[in-house]
């Protein structure tokens, strides 16, 4: 029989070596280096499957305008001029095609398509159709904010880029797309604030 005295003795004793034995992984660290490179590769190969977002209907972003070529002009509520241009590269959804340009040196920062629809169903049918082609080709859209849900709005980012689809109006409903680039819109906006700075009387302020 074993006692707690002898047990001490046997453990104290120069004789008594325990066995110790190594862990064996189920998957050696070169196999396993293996698998991780292989899913960052795929993870690089998908995220590089969808394409850029770059323009639509003929035109690029970051493109020059030539607005002497514009075949009509519009302006935002806000008073941003649009420039009508004529495609033959448009979509049956859209027939009327415009361009925002940066003030001074006319690089596009948003393309527009604008069409008309019998019926906000009929639109949005339409718009299901439309997002489900960009999804196809830049990747899935993004989670519907609140906003968005109101005004019939669905989106596509792409870092600074953003493509948005939306239906407008009761009676007069219309379907429009818009492919957008904010940095040039920043760009926009700064090259207004220069210019409209240049023309006002500043000094009563």
């Amino acid at each position: 029989m074993v006692t707690a005295k002898s047990l001490g003795k046997m453990l104290t004793s120069p004789c008594f070596k325990p066995q110790i034995r190594s862990i064996q992984f189920p998957i050696k660290m070169k196999t396993l280096r293996l698998i991780l490179v292989t899913c960052f590769g795929l993870s690089a190969i998908i995220a590089h499957a969808a394409d850029k977002i770059e323009g639509a209907f003929g035109k690029k972003l970051g493109d020059v305008f030539d607005v002497s070529t514009a075949v009509g002009t519009s302006k935002l509520t806000d008073g941003t001029p649009m420039y009508e241009f004529a495609t033959t590269n448009g979509f049956r959804s859209f027939n009327r095609y415009y361009v925002l340009v940066t003030p001074r040196t006319k690089k596009i920062y948003s393309v527009w398509g604008i069409g008309q629809a019998e019926s906000t169903a009929a639109a949005q049918k339409e718009q299901a159709l439309v997002m489900e082609i960009l999804q196809q080709k830049y990747g899935n859209k993004e989670k519907e904010g609140i906003l968005d849900a109101l005004g019939d709005a669905k989106r596509i980012d792409q870092g600074s880029r953003y493509i948005v689809t939306k239906i407008s109006g009761f009676t007069d409903v219309t379907l429009d797309i818009r492919y957008h680039d904010r940095d040039l819109d920043k760009l926009a906006e700064r090259e207004r604030l220069e210019d409209e700075s240049k023309k006002v009387d500043k000094s009563g302020l």
